[in-house]
């Protein structure tokens, strides 16, 4: 009961984590034994993770490897293995001086739900090693760069925009919205450094490929832009404020009214309205290119099935050229209706001579009325 309080504590973000700047990041590993065999633990752990996070078993805890998986929920590897009429569960997760005691708490609790005895004890091991860039590409884009890479399997996760795992070695590539214009925030974990800089080299190189690198709205992203400028001005207020009344909540929707109501912002969100934009790559000079977007009809996004197809935009971009830096992206616009949540196919085509159309890239999106993620 004790152990499940803890736990508990840990995911309302109750537990006190300790003050003062992170030391150097470990490898925080903790072993343990349960009278569970393998197949009862997960039956165990299925009602934990339900529990706790509405999820079953494979989703909040895929497999991805030999009796080892990776906890989405606390990015937390484990592995099990049979000893006698017990199993041996081995659990590993980056953590440093600020996370160290968070950490070890979420241990504990899933421990306690597989029967261990308590306390459990902690090891600080060499830490993994990490590099991160901004890329404009899709989760499906990093995993195709590395498909084939021994023990690398892309997990579907609620808590990153795109998740690729191995067990042994361990290796985590995890990706994030970063920004706007469809930019993404690629992070690279691996036991050593030089493995670290393979992976990304190998993704950043992938990701050179002729494609639809970002689908944005850009009357939404300056909508998040105006948002986190009203934030910034308003937490600037508050700092400055003393003995008197202030409310944070107001002062940014008065900030917000403020930047809107501005002339350049007008002609900004003028310039933006109705306007959809794809940043795309390229890798020859062709006569045109052609963006085409439609709207899948009653879209299924469990299935991906849907009853029909309409048009919704069409743009014409004349003698487009490949940027000088292979890594770079150009833009095209298309303005439409405003659109509505939903998914919609966008087309890229490129015509080397009249008559000589080829596609280039084709990608389904799920726009939820801000952001467009791929499908």
């Amino acid at each position: 009961m004790l152990t499940l309080a803890l736990a508990a504590a840990a995911a309302r973000g109750d537990a006190q984590i300790a003050g003062g700047l992170p030391t150097a990041e470990v490898l925080l590993t903790t072993q343990f034994r349960t009278p569970l065999t393998y197949e009862a633990s997960l039956e165990k752990l299925n009602e934990y993770y339900q529990e706790q996070v509405g999820r079953k078993l494979a989703v909040a805890f895929p497999e991805i490897g030999p009796k080892q998986h990776y906890d989405i929920w606390h990015d937390i590897w484990v592995t099990f293995e049979a000893a006698g009429e017990q199993t041996i569960v081995t659990m590993k997760r980056p953590a440093d001086s600020i996370t160290s005691r968070l950490v070890k708490n979420w241990m504990l609790g899933f421990a306690g739900r597989l029967g261990a005895e308590i306390p459990l004890t902690y090891k600080d091991q060499p830490a993994l090693h990490a590099v991160d860039t901004d890329i404009y590409a899709t989760p499906r884009d990093v995993a195709a760069a590395l498909r084939g890479q021994p023990g690398l399997k892309p997990v579907a996760s609620w808590q990153h925009l795109g998740l690729v795992v191995s067990a042994a070695p361990m290796i985590s590539v995890a990706m994030e919205s970063a920004g706007l214009h469809g930019v993404h925030r690629l992070a690279i974990t691996a036991e050593t450094p030089a493995a670290a800089r393979q992976l990304l080299a190998k993704v950043m190189q992938g990701a050179q490929k002729p494609c639809i690198c970002a689908v944005y709205s850009e009357a939404a992203e300056l909508d998040a832009e105006i948002e986190k400028e009203a934030q910034k001005r308003a937490d600037s207020i508050g700092a400055h404020t003393a003995g008197t009344l202030y409310v944070p909540q107001l002062n940014q929707k008065r900030q917000e009214e403020r930047l809107r109501a501005e002339p350049e912002m007008q002609k900004r969100i003028a310039q933006a309205a109705g306007y959809y934009s794809i940043r795309y790559r390229i890798d020859k000079p062709y006569r045109q290119a052609t963006v085409t977007w439609t709207e899948l009809q009653e879209y299924t996004r469990e299935d991906g099935k849907f009853k029909g197809e309409r048009a919704v935009g069409h743009t014409v971009i004349p003698t487009p050229r490949p940027p000088a830096q292979p890594t770079a992206q150009i833009t095209a616009r298309t303005k439409m209706d405003t659109l509505r949540p939903g998914a919609y196919r966008v087309r890229l085509d490129g015509e080397a001579a009249p008559g000589q159309s080829t596609r280039i890239d084709e990608r389904i999106y799920w726009f939820d009325g801000k952001t467009f993620e791929e499908r």
